[in-house]
């Protein structure tokens, strides 16, 4: 344990963590071959630029044309949605914002480009068809009126819908109606519609057990560590993308040992505390990888599975926790491991960023944060989120 890393930096270092932590696999990302990987960067594979010549005649998937060097992959920009939503809300989680602000950036016209994994794919699909029966609901809500008045005041409600939420919604669909239609039925009707729009409840994740359902899980950890209603919010958050209850319980251990990182700054307490926490058959699986801390990562990952199943991720992250020194040490040993690197690296970037913070032998190297393409909206998104809360610290 590192006693000199203070609070404010283990926040800091979780969030940061993770987004250098896949901008750094970024360029070997979804490389099967281990023997390709040391043969193109043999010494420092992390921030490679994207080169679809290290893919040729090996088994691998070169996903990543688009992206540059410092850029995050679709894992990261996941973690990015739920870092802007909390920040937006004060620190606060909030499944309809995340949910919008997810539909909002990976979906048409969005301000994503780049590969869409099947369970954002599935996600946005199962957004739409939720959405488009709750506007058929609407439309077959009866109404004395003309086909176009009608026509004019769903779309009234639908400008304003994602707007806001609860009385304000209604009182600025109310004010809208009025502007043309000052009359108390028309405001009546206008509210029936919007109660159908307003009424896709549930989740609309794919059922899927792959690693994007825990990538956005470091700022939504570091924003609730020591709140008792983490556990509550971690469910939400992995079911936005990813409904399916195996997903849900590895969501939890992650969270646990993300959260006990940042209280304790201490990478095998961490460990410890993901495994007394973990259902058993999360559990088995950790100890298995921790059973063979003679073994190097790239070893143990072919063992269990270099894909993008959380059953074969998070132990080869285990295993690298427990035999790495340092955070640079891990991302590389990650990267050569191939396969789904950036997924994985997404929580091992986290708890080794908590454990470890910024600079020093074993933390985040402050020259590969400067690599980050967004490293300017990320530190400020950083400071707003944790503002009023490290003042806190600061005063305890």
């Amino acid at each position: 344990m590192n006693k000199n890393i203070n609070k404010e930096d283990r926040f800091y270092g979780a969030i940061l963590g993770a987004l250098v932590a896949d901008a750094a696999s970024l360029g070997l990302h979804w490389l099967y071959d281990q023997d390709r990987i040391r043969e193109v960067a043999p010494q420092k594979p992390e921030f490679r630029s994207p080169t679809p010549a290290d893919y040729e005649n090996v088994v691998g998937y070169y996903a990543h044309g688009r992206k540059q060097v410092g850029d995050l992959s679709h894992y990261g920009e996941q973690a990015m949605v739920l870092l802007r939503t909390l920040a937006a809300n004060n620190g606060r989680y909030d499944k309809t914002s995340y949910e919008e602000l997810f539909q909002e950036h990976f979906g048409y016209g969005g301000d994503y480009v780049g590969y869409i994994d099947h369970p954002t794919r599935d996600t946005l699909n199962n957004l739409a068809r939720a959405e488009n029966q709750a506007l058929q609901r609407a439309e077959a809500i009866p109404f004395a009126g003309d086909e176009n008045t009608k026509h004019r005041m769903i779309t009234k409600v639908l400008a304003n819908v994602k707007r806001a939420k609860g009385e304000e919604l209604r009182e600025m669909v109310e004010q809208s109606v009025r502007t043309t239609n000052d009359d108390d039925e028309m405001v009546a009707y206008a509210f029936k519609i919007l109660d159908e729009l307003e009424s896709i409840g549930g989740y609309h994740g794919a059922d899927d057990e792959q690693l994007p359902a825990i990538s956005k899980l470091p700022a939504l950890v570091a924003a609730y560590e020591g709140v008792d209603s983490l556990s509550e919010v971690v469910e939400s958050a992995v079911r936005v993308t990813n409904d399916n209850d195996l997903a849900v319980t590895f969501g939890q251990a992650a969270a646990q040992i993300i959260e006990t990182a940042l209280q304790t700054a201490d990478v095998e307490a961490a460990i410890e505390a993901g495994l007394a926490g973990a259902e058993p058959d999360v559990a088995n699986l950790l100890n298995k990888a921790l059973s063979l801390k003679n073994e190097n990562n790239q070893v143990v990952t072919g063992e269990f599975g270099m894909s993008c199943n959380l059953v074969f991720g998070v132990p080869s992250v285990i295993h690298n926790l427990a035999t790495s020194g340092s955070f640079r040490e891990a991302i590389r040993e990650n990267i050569y491991a191939g396969g789904d690197s950036c997924g994985r690296g997404i929580l091992l970037g986290a708890i080794l960023g908590a454990a470890h913070g910024i600079g020093g032998e074993k933390g985040i190297p402050q020259e590969w944060i400067e690599k980050l393409t967004k490293k300017t909206e990320i530190k400020n998104l950083l400071q707003k989120l944790f503002s009023s809360r490290i003042k806190d610290l600061q005063r305890a």
